[in-house]
C-alpha cells in the first residue's frame, strides 16, 4: 500500500471488521453508515510516520455529506469554543486574510474579528448554521479554491480536519498554494502522542469519520515534504470534556492490550472504573496538537 502522504511504501498494522465498525456506529451514535465491501486495513508509513485507514482496492472510505449532516444533529459535535482557537488567534493580525478549511459552522471567525475571514466547508447543513451567524462560508474544496486564489491568504488554517481527508498530500499542497509566501499555515489534529492512541472502540477516530492519524514525527516530516518551516508545535493539556475519556483509556490500558475494536465486556467495566481510580499527570498531552508552519 502506498502512503497517502509521501507516496512511499506503507506497512499493514491491523485489519478491522467492517461489520463490527458498522455495528459500533449504530450502537454508540445510532448512525447507519455504509462502507465498501472490502476489508479495511490500518497502515503506517515508516518513512514519514503517517498512519491511515484504507481498503485493498483503495476505495474512498471518508464520510459523505449525508454522514456529516447526520453528525451535525449531535449537540456536541461542533464546539463553539475550543482551546486551540485561543492558541491559534495569536498568529492572526489586524487585516489578515484568513482562510479556514473545513470550518464547520465557522466558530473560529468570532475569535478573530480583526481579520478578513472566509471558510470552506463541505457540509451543507454546517454552511447554513454559519450563514445564520453572519459568517462567510463556501461549499467548495480547498483544491478548487486554490486554483483561482493562489497566494492570496495570509493565514490558512484547519482545525480537526486533516484526519478526515483521504488524500492528505493533495489537501496540504492546496493549503500551501492558497497561502502567500511568508504566510502562516496552521494544522490542528488529534495527537497520536496523546492518550487517544490507546483508545479502543473510539469509532470517531476511525472510518468513515477519521481516516488518518498524526504524531509529532509526522508533523515534523510534513514541513520537509512541503518545503515549510515548522515554527511551533503545541500540545494542549487534557481538556475538561476529555477528563473521563482520558481516565477510562489509560486505566484500561493497564489490563488490556490496545486494539482498534474490542467487544470484551470486561474492558467496558474497566473503562468505567478508570473514571474513579486513574489520575492525570500534569505533563499528560491532551487530545489535540497544533502545528504552525511558515511558507518559505
Amino acid at each position: 500500500m502506498q502512503c497517502k502522504m509521501c507516496q512511499n511504501q506503507a506497512v499493514l498494522k491491523e485489519r478491522i471488521s467492517n461489520e463490527n465498525l458498522i455495528c459500533e456506529y449504530k450502537r454508540q451514535f445510532r448512525l447507519h453508515i455504509s462502507l465498501p465491501n472490502e476489508k479495511i486495513g490500518f497502515y503506517h508509513c515508516p518513512k514519514c510516520d503517517y498512519s491511515f485507514f484504507a481498503t485493498e482496492g483503495e476505495n474512498d472510505i471518508s464520510g459523505s455529506n449525508e454522514f456529516y449532516n447526520a453528525l451535525n444533529k449531535i449537540s456536541w459535535y461542533y464546539f463553539s469554543e475550543k482551546h486551540e482557537y485561543d492558541f491559534a488567534k495569536q498568529f492572526i493580525h489586524n487585516g489578515d486574510k484568513v482562510l479556514e478549511v473545513g470550518c464547520g459552522k465557522g466558530a473560529f471567525a468570532k475569535y478573530i474579528p480583526q481579520a478578513q475571514y472566509l471558510g470552506l466547508e463541505f457540509s451543507t447543513d454546517a454552511k447554513k448554521m454559519a450563514e445564520e451567524n453572519g459568517v462567510n462560508v463556501q461549499n467548495i474544496s480547498i483544491q478548487e479554491y486554490a486554483k483561482n486564489h493562489s497566494g492570496e491568504a495570509d493565514v490558512v488554517c484547519s482545525f480537526q480536519v486533516l484526519e478526515h481527508v483521504s488524500n492528505p498530500h493533495s489537501f496540504i499542497q492546496a493549503k500551501v498554494d492558497a497561502c502567500r509566501g511568508g504566510g502562516v499555515i496552521l494544522i490542528a489534529v488529534p495527537s497520536e502522542d496523546s492518550f487517544i492512541q490507546y483508545a479502543v472502540n473510539g469509532i470517531l477516530n476511525m472510518p468513515p469519520h477519521h481516516v488518518g492519524r498524526f504524531n509529532d514525527k509526522c508533523l515534523h516530516n510534513i514541513a520537509q515534504i512541503f518545503n515549510l518551516k515548522l515554527i511551533d508545535l503545541y500540545h494542549e493539556k487534557v481538556q475538561p470534556e476529555h477528563i473521563n475519556f482520558y481516565k477510562s483509556v489509560m486505566f484500561s490500558k493497564r489490563f488490556f492490550a490496545p486494539k482498534l475494536l474490542d467487544s470484551n465486556p470486561l474492558r467496558k467495566i474497566t473503562n468505567r472504573l478508570g473514571r474513579f481510580f486513574e489520575k492525570i499527570p500534569n505533563e499528560a498531552f491532551g487530545h489535540t496538537v497544533i502545528a504552525v508552519y511558515q511558507k518559505l
